[in-house]
Formats: C-alpha cells, sequence, structure tokens
C-alpha cells in the first residue's frame, strides 16, 4: 500500500464525497486506501460513504473528538508507507498524489510534504506558515497576518519543491517513520496550531517540511468550522494558540501573550463602548466588535487558570459560556 488518506470530517456531506472522488480518480498506478474519520457528523455523511465508497473504511465517533484526536484514530488505522491528511473539503488534482510521493522517495530528510494549494476559483492560497513567534503574536493581529505571510513569501523558490517552517494541514503528506520517532498530532490541541506543533516536533528532530511546487489540491477553506459561530471560531483560535506557546515557550512567554492579548480587548471594549452607545447598537459593525471584545477579555479572566497554570487541554468550542 502506498498511501492512507486520513479524511476527518464534521458535517461535510458535499464536500466529503468530492474530497472522496478525487482521491480515487487521481490514484492512478499508486495503491490507496481511504480513511474516513467522522466526528459525530448529523448531516448522514457516514451513511453516504458507506452507500457510496464501500472501499473506504470509516471510523464513525459518537462526538466531536477534535481534529487531532480523530487524525490519531486514522493513523492508527492506516497501514501505508505514507500518511496524506486530507481536509474534508480539499480535492486532490491530476499529478499530486505522484508528485508528492516522487519527492518523499527522493528525500529521506524530509518528514512531511504539501502540495501547493488553490481556491476553488484557481486564486493562489497559502499552504504554510512560520512557526508562531512571540516577538509577533503580540502584535496587533492585522499586523501578525502581513508580518507572517511576507515572511511566508520570502520562503518560495523554484524547483522541485522548498523548505518552510510548517505546512497547513489542508493536504500533508507525512512519512511513518517519523511519526512513529516525533509522536502523533499533539490531542491537547483540539484544532488550529496542531499543524504548527507537528511540524515543531519535526524539525527539532532535524527532518525539513516542504512544499512540493509540482503538485496542486484545490481547497475550499473552512467549510467545517464555518459551522461554528464567529465567537467560538476566534476563542478555539486563541486556547489553541496559549496551549502552543505552553508547550513549546513555557509559562513565562504564555504569560506575556496572555496579558497583551488581555489588556488589548480590555482597551478596545474601552474605546468602542462609547460608540456603541452613541449609537444605540443599531452600527452592526460597531456592535460586533463590541461583543467579540467583550467576549475575548471575560474569557481571558475566567480561563486564566486552564491557560497559564492548567496542562493543556483539548478545548472545544462549545465549552465558552
Amino acid at each position: 500500500m502506498d498511501i492512507s488518506v486520513v479524511i476527518v470530517s464534521w458535517n461535510t456531506k458535499d464536500d466529503l464525497r468530492a474530497a472522496i472522488e478525487s482521491c480515487y480518480q487521481h490514484s492512478d498506478e499508486l495503491q490507496i486506501e481511504v480513511i474516513v474519520v467522522d466526528n459525530g457528523s448529523s448531516d448522514g455523511s457516514v451513511k453516504m460513504v458507506n452507500g457510496t465508497f464501500p472501499r473506504a473504511q470509516v471510523i464513525a465517533n459518537g462526538e466531536n473528538v477534535g481534529y487531532t484526536a480523530a487524525c490519531n484514530q486514522g493513523m492508527a488505522a492506516a497501514s501505508a508507507r505514507y500518511y496524506l491528511m486530507l481536509n474534508s473539503d480539499a480535492q486532490l488534482t491530476e499529478g499530486c498524489l505522484q508528485e508528492l510521493v516522487r519527492v518523499m522517495d527522493e528525500n529521506y530528510d524530509i518528514g512531511s510534504a504539501s502540495p501547493r494549494l488553490r481556491f476553488p476559483d484557481g486564486g493562489k492560497q497559502y499552504a504554510a506558515g512560520i512557526f508562531p513567534r512571540l516577538s509577533v503574536r503580540i502584535l496587533p493581529v492585522g499586523l501578525i497576518r502581513r508580518i507572517e505571510l511576507a515572511a511566508t513569501d520570502r520562503l518560495e523558490l523554484p524547483g522541485d519543491f522548498f523548505e518552510v517552517d510548517y505546512v497547513f494541514g489542508a493536504c500533508n503528506m507525512v512519512r511513518p517513520s517519523v511519526v512513529e520517532q516525533v509522536g502523533m498530532m499533539d490531542e491537547r490541541i483540539f484544532m488550529w496550531c496542531d499543524d504548527a506543533d507537528w511540524a515543531k516536533r519535526m524539525a527539532d528532530a532535524g527532518y525539513k517540511r516542504v512544499i512540493v511546487n509540482g503538485a496542486v489540491c484545490v481547497h475550499k477553506v473552512g467549510a467545517s468550522y464555518q459551522l461554528v459561530p464567529k465567537i467560538r471560531q476566534n476563542l478555539q483560535r486563541s486556547m489553541s494558540e496559549f496551549a502552543y506557546f505552553r508547550i513549546h515557550h513555557g509559562r513565562a512567554a504564555t504569560l506575556l501573550l496572555y496579558a497583551v492579548r488581555t489588556i488589548y480587548s480590555l482597551v478596545k471594549v474601552l474605546i468602542i463602548s462609547p460608540f456603541a452607545l452613541f449609537t444605540a447598537g443599531r452600527n452592526r459593525r460597531v456592535a460586533d466588535a463590541l461583543l467579540m471584545a467583550w467576549c475575548r477579555f471575560t474569557f481571558h479572566i475566567t480561563h486564566a487558570r486552564d491557560i497559564l497554570w492548567r496542562e493543556p487541554k483539548p478545548y472545544r468550542p462549545d465549552e465558552w459560556r
């Protein structure tokens, strides 16, 4: 068996169907197995896979156990010489698998490889990021994004592949021997920052993480998490980021990040509140910004011990109150 494709799904039945179809359509001479790990979907995803793709293996969880835990379930059931973690809203294109396998076969020091990502309309999509750094992450969100995207752009080089800090999890081929050495995904992170954490352990072990120029995957982005309210998305990202810093940078760095983020949220509340009062809540943009800032501030205060002291845990979006 050449490739075990692991697809984690949560209420993305139609996208999941397209993802699986793309795997079988573009496998060609490669021997693949498709393993779908369903995280308690209520849209008939499991029934669809069982009825439409009898070759696929389905692991049906009774609840949403998290992206990392589900990926680990899929890898535990895999038997091929490469694992491919594929998002349920991603589709392989012609030659993608073959090029990824070729590059991995020829370069034993590569731990994980991703194709270039494209939006469904053909537009460029980032396939990699730089490791979260405290000096950057304490800045305002908009500035963080510009700095990190600019740093990612500078990594791009011609040729078979170019090295990056970490590849995004939309389509990520990994070497089982590397997974055995560095461990599976860290289940203390529910989702988000999981790809950075995994790649950081690979980097520490001396393995490259690369983008393969000749391989392309189409990715819709966010088919699952768009079902989650934006406030919960935001808080989930924050908890995952705090967990990443606790794991890789320790409590002191996490405390500084926490303090900056908490103060920043409070300042936003104090600045936006007068505008919200002046418009009596009629300006939806102002009202939403105030709600987000207030929720972030109260969330940080309420969960200070979880963020700074207790062992990081797979914090679920629906645990916020």
